[in-house]
């Protein structure tokens, strides 16, 4: 009977330390594509994130940032000529980034 108890117990920790990691993380964190391309894009849970552009066989990054400021949207600014600010609405799927201002996808969900 405390092998059973013992093993629940270690099934119910394990599982809470899973969940864990996923609690507060926000929707926009993670890989995306730019819509259209295969150029990739990482939002990190701190607020950055980097854009990779390969062309000719150079690479460029461009440093990002962004910054939830409603419930599903968000501002992302690219420190570069390469990227315009804007504001962000996350699709209802949220797999989509779709700028506010001209309803276009931009950043497309790495499946």
């Amino acid at each position: 009977m405390k092998k059973i108890l013992i093993v629940v117990l270690l099934a119910v920790l394990l599982v809470s330390v899973g969940a864990a990691g996923c609690i507060g993380s926000e929707p926009i964190v993670g890989d995306w594509f730019v819509s259209g391309t295969e150029i990739p894009v990482v939002f990190n849970d701190n607020g950055t994130g980097i854009m990779t552009i390969n062309f000719f066989g150079i690479t460029s990054t461009v440093p990002m940032t962004w910054e939830k400021i409603e419930e599903k949207t968000f501002t992302i600014t690219g420190i570069s000529e390469l990227f315009n600010a804007g504001t962000y609405a996350l699709s209802a799927d949220g797999k989509s980034l779709i700028e506010v201002s001209t309803g276009i996808t931009v950043f497309v969900k790495k499946a």
